[in-house]
């Protein structure tokens, strides 16, 4: 179980913008005509797809209009996010055609994405704008982070490494959290259901004049499922979580924001059978863990055309693993990381942005009895938005250099256009993007494994894709082709054991989206993807991804009553834990919202309706049928 433990390490500016496997060569011809066809006889539940009036701020690093982004890029609202009535972030995530979410078991179990066929360690996952991927391992356990302050998701999906740096491979994932607004407000939520599962909440948020606030306190608690598929113990989870977010306009040319947040969370694990390679109870296995993050960013307008934005972040990670049992259960790790980051934008025109910053990164990990490291990162990045035609076309280039302490240089580049043909409601979008992942402390000093020598590994991405709206914006279709190629990928070498750049890999599909609102009362969305991957020494699927992912809701709002009903179904995915395909899965969820008064609202959910036995990751457990309910009351 020691590979568990190391896997569970993970853990705006003024707007000055005026509009708020190989694949065989009959792929093209065989997949496009079935998935537009999808499109136009079907209406992404999750993924909303954004409109022509959205400002998004995590592809280019600034506020701009979503018609003018050059990447694919997803965001999931706060306002769709509380229609599913959910508490933690993977069963939002779950319903993104193009994101395919495993978890280790139950609430609270390590959970991890794979963003359009990139590993886990390829997706950089933020937190307002600030990176909190493990350290050690490279990836992000999104078990542990509570939707309640969620202002909305965005999702920018190809190499975005340019902007951000490191581990952006596959694409970012950035949590936007809310910020109070209006009188002073207290919301208290409480909810109860399957499982012995418990969760009271309580939220004060406001403004007044130079001044905006908003504290949320939770607590969480789930007798929970076995963790394994073939165990009988229930597998608990707790989580006792606090976050505020604090803004303040001293000056009519500055603006400072302080946001953070605070958890303590402690989850039951299962062990596993070295003979079978599958889990099993394991009775005394628990990990305890305190997430911190603290983030401080001032803006400031110097002039009226340059705009100065100062971040600085600290994180940490502190994951405690006790197993009475078992010598090998047991480990202390602690993940640390601050950062710098000066970023400034010159709005030279309405048809010119330009912006360029530094940023300075620390990490340091220690595995307690196996390693105690920190690697420094120094990065410069430049990015120009360029708009002609009356601004109908959009061309996005940057170029990043980062200096790593011990991975060496790395130059990224991206450039990308979009075309709006604005009376015909028809926007055509490309780029390409060259992206790397420098070393995780594991892998540079975990003993017996770990290589100083290693170099980053590499990507190159390319998409292409087309949105179309139609009867007034009331129905949208979108399409999108896209590939990534990988090199220097970090496995262990078979000879040595130790790890090398010595891994390929190749990803190529679609994605396609509809939505379609009927009427005020009425929105009906789809999504699907087709994934081809392939590892270039084995010639074998990679692990985890399905090859057919599709989504379906439909929601249904009316004066104080809101029903939602989403589907999903999962195609059969390769998992090398149980040495073949997993099976193809389908489920069924509900919920709803009833506000009985002003101050009063009623709330319910319905997961796995039909009771669909599945697994996510081989050998590990899902829940069964299951229902939760609860009442918000607002003063």
């Amino acid at each position: 179980m020691r590979s568990d433990a190391a896997q569970r390490s993970g853990w705006c500016r003024r707007s000055k913008t005026r509009y708020v496997k190989r694949v065989e060569g009959s792929f093209m011809t065989r997949i496009f005509p079935a998935v537009f066809l999808l499109c136009m006889i079907s209406s992404g539940w999750a993924e909303e797809k954004i409109k022509v009036e959205e400002v998004v701020v995590t592809a280019a690093k600034i506020e701009e209009a979503a018609e003018e982004t050059t990447s694919e890029v997803a965001v999931i609202k706060g306002e769709e996010i509380k229609k599913m009535n959910v508490t933690f972030l993977p069963d939002v995530l779950r319903r993104v055609p193009d994101l395919n979410l495993v978890q280790n078991g139950g609430d609270g179990k390590f959970s991890s994405v794979f963003l359009r066929g990139g590993d886990p360690k390829d997706t950089l996952v933020m937190i307002d704008g600030v990176k909190v991927n493990s350290n050690t391992t490279g990836t992000f356990d999104f078990s542990s982070i509570p939707v309640e302050d969620i202002e909305r998701i965005e999702i920018v999906k190809g190499a975005q490494s340019t902007i951000y740096g490191s581990e952006a491979m596959a694409g970012v994932i950035n949590i936007i959290t809310k910020k109070g607004e209006g009188k002073l407000k207290m919301d208290a939520a409480f909810e109860g259901g399957s499982f012995g599962t418990y969760n009271p909440a309580v939220t004060v948020s406001g403004s007044a004049k130079s001044l905006n606030y908003r504290v949320t306190a939770l607590y969480f608690h789930t007798d929970g499922i076995s963790a394994a598929k073939d165990g009988t113990e229930r597998d608990g989870y707790n989580n006792a979580s606090l976050s505020w977010k604090f803004g303040h306009k001293p000056l009519e040319n500055l603006e400072l924001e302080l946001s953070g947040y605070y958890s303590n969370d402690r989850t039951k694990l299962d062990d596993i059978d070295f003979t079978t390679g599958r889990p099993v109870d394991s009775l005394g296995f628990v990990q305890n863990g305190n997430h911190f993050l603290l983030s401080a960013r001032g803006k400031l307008y110097l002039l009226d055309k340059w705009e100065q934005i100062l971040t600085l972040s600290t994180f940490s990670d502190i994951l405690k693993f006790r197993d009475p049992d078992s010598l090998f259960n047991n480990a202390d790790i602690l993940n640390t990381r601050q950062i710098a980051d000066w970023q400034h934008n010159v709005y030279v025109s309405n048809a010119v942005t330009l912006t360029g910053g530094f940023e300075y990164r620390k990490e340091k990990g220690e595995n307690r009895g196996n390693f105690d490291d920190s690697v420094e990162n120094k990065a410069v990045y430049f990015n120009s938005k360029l708009k002609f035609l009356r601004d109908a076309l959009i061309i996005n280039a940057g170029l990043r250099y980062d200096d790593h302490e011990t991975a060496g240089t790395k130059t990224t580049c991206k450039v990308g256009a979009a075309y709006n043909f604005r009376e015909a409601g028809l926007t055509l979008r490309t780029s390409y993007g060259t992206g790397f992942r420098a070393p995780s402390l594991n892998d540079l000093f975990y003993p017996f494994y770990g290589n100083p020598a290693l170099k980053p590994e590499e990507s190159k991405s390319y998409e292409a894709g087309v949105v179309k709206t139609l009867f007034e914006e009331k129905m949208s279709l979108s399409l999108t082709y896209f590939k990534q190629n990988y090199k220097n990928l970090i496995q262990a070498d078979p000879l040595t054991f130790t790890a090398a750049n010595i891994a390929r890999a190749s990803v190529e599909g679609v994605e396609a989206a509809a939505s379609l609102r009927l009427n005020d009362a009425v929105d009906i969305k789809t999504g699907y993807m087709y994934l081809n991957t392939e590892d270039k020494d084995t010639g074998k699927n990679l692990i985890k991804r399905p090859k057919n992912k599709f989504t379906a809701g439909i929601g249904y709002s009316v004066r104080n009553l809101s029903l939602l009903a989403d589907y999903l179904y999962v195609g059969k995915r390769l998992d090398s834990s149980v040495g073949n395909e997993l099976p193809a899965y389908s489920v069924v969820n509900l919920s709803g919202n009833y506000r009985v008064t002003k101050n009063i609202t009623l709330f319910g959910r319905i997961e796995n309706l039909f009771n669909a036995h599945y697994e996510e990751v081989g050998g590990f457990n899902t829940k069964g049928a299951s229902v939760y309910g609860g009442m918000k009351v607002s003063l």
